[in-house]
C-alpha cells in the first residue's frame, strides 16, 4: 500500500495535521462517548493552535421546543495552560481542568431564550454577533447547523489569524461533531 505524500498533494504540514485531527475525531468521540464533557474535548482539539488556530470559541445548543439556547463548552487559546498536553491521554480529567477556565465558565453560563423560538434569523450576523460580543469574542464569526430532535447547534468564534477558503469551509462541516458529543 502506498503512504500518503503530503507534499506530493500539494498540502503543506500544517494542512496535514488538521486532516488527520479531523479524521481522526469521529473515531475519539465514539470511543469516549460516556466521558463527562466530550464536547469539550473535541471544542479543544478544533480550536487548538494545531487545529483551526482558534483565539476564541463558544459552542451553543438552541432547543426551540423548550425554548431556551444553552453555552455547552468554551475555548479560549490564553486558557490552555490550564489541561495537559495531549487531552485524550486522560480524557476524564479534562472537564475538571477546563471548570478553573474563566471562558468556559461564562460560555457554560449562558442560558438564554432560543433564537429559533423567536424566529430569530440564525443566518443574521447581527444577533450572533451581539451574543459573541456579549461573551467576550470580539470579531466573531459563526455556524449554525441543525441536529437530531429538532436543536440547532451554534459555533461562535474568532480566528487568531485569518482562516483560509478550503480550512474555513473544512470547519464549517466539522462542528457538526459536536453534536455527537452531549450536553453533559
Amino acid at each position: 500500500m502506498k503512504r500518503f505524500n503530503a507534499e506530493a498533494s500539494g498540502l503543506n504540514r500544517e494542512d496535514y495535521e488538521i486532516i488527520d485531527i479531523v479524521t481522526k475525531l469521529p473515531h475519539k468521540i465514539l470511543k469516549h462517548h460516556e466521558v463527562p464533557g466530550l464536547a469539550h474535548i473535541v471544542l479543544h482539539d478544533l480550536a487548538h493552535e494545531s487545529g483551526f488556530g482558534l483565539e476564541k470559541a463558544a459552542y451553543f445548543v438552541d432547543n426551540p421546543d423548550f425554548d431556551h439556547m444553552v453555552g455547552v463548552a468554551g475555548f479560549c487559546k490564553n486558557e490552555c495552560h490550564l489541561h495537559k498536553k495531549n487531552v485524550w491521554n486522560e480524557p476524564h480529567n479534562f472537564k475538571q481542568d477546563m471548570e478553573q477556565a474563566e471562558f468556559n465558565t461564562i460560555i457554560r453560563g449562558v442560558f438564554k431564550n432560543s433564537f429559533n423560538k423567536k424566529h430569530i434569523d440564525t443566518h443574521d450576523f447581527h444577533e450572533i454577533s451581539d451574543l459573541g460580543q456579549a461573551v467576550g469574542i470580539t470579531n466573531p464569526s459563526f455556524f449554525t447547523w441543525n441536529m437530531h430532535h429538532g436543536n440547532h447547534g451554534l459555533l461562535i468564534f474568532e480566528p487568531s489569524k485569518e482562516i483560509s477558503v478550503w480550512r474555513h469551509s473544512l470547519l464549517s462541516n466539522v462542528v457538526a461533531l459536536l453534536s455527537m458529543c452531549g450536553r453533559h
